[in-house]
C-alpha cells in the first residue's frame, strides 16, 4: 500500500477567529450551526504550529452550482 504524502498546511496572512482556527467553526463562512467536517490545515503567517481546519461544504455548494 502507498502512503499518502502529507497535504502542505495552507498559509494564512491575515488574522482568523478563534472559533475558525480551533475547529469550533466552518473556516470558510463561520457556520456553528450546521455539521462540520475535516477539511485540511492551516498556519498563520510568522507561526510554526499547524491548525486542524472544518468546514460545512459550503465552498462545495458553490463551486457546484
Amino acid at each position: 500500500m502507498k502512503t499518502a504524502v502529507p497535504a502542505t498546511p495552507t498559509l494564512v496572512q491575515g488574522p482568523v477567529s478563534i472559533a475558525r482556527q480551533h475547529g469550533e467553526a466552518c473556516f470558510h463562512c463561520g457556520a456553528v450551526a450546521k455539521k462540520l467536517y475535516a477539511d485540511g490545515c492551516i498556519t498563520l503567517a510568522g507561526r510554526d504550529r499547524v491548525w486542524p481546519i472544518v468546514t460545512c461544504g459550503c465552498r462545495r455548494q458553490a463551486v457546484a452550482s
